[in-house]
């Protein structure tokens, strides 16, 4: 997967980073790593 489309998909799902939430977990990290296997809707 490219990059942009990466982006583009995190756009649509309306994940944002709020300056609260801008530091990331080891946990989060992995994950994202890993290419966010199960990534749980709130």
């Amino acid at each position: 997967m490219s990059l942009y489309k990466n982006i583009n998909k995190r756009k649509k799902a309306g994940t944002s980073r709020p300056k609260s939430k801008s530091t990331i977990s080891a946990k989060s990290y992995a994950n994202m790593k890993a290419g966010f296997p199960k990534k749980k809707k709130k």
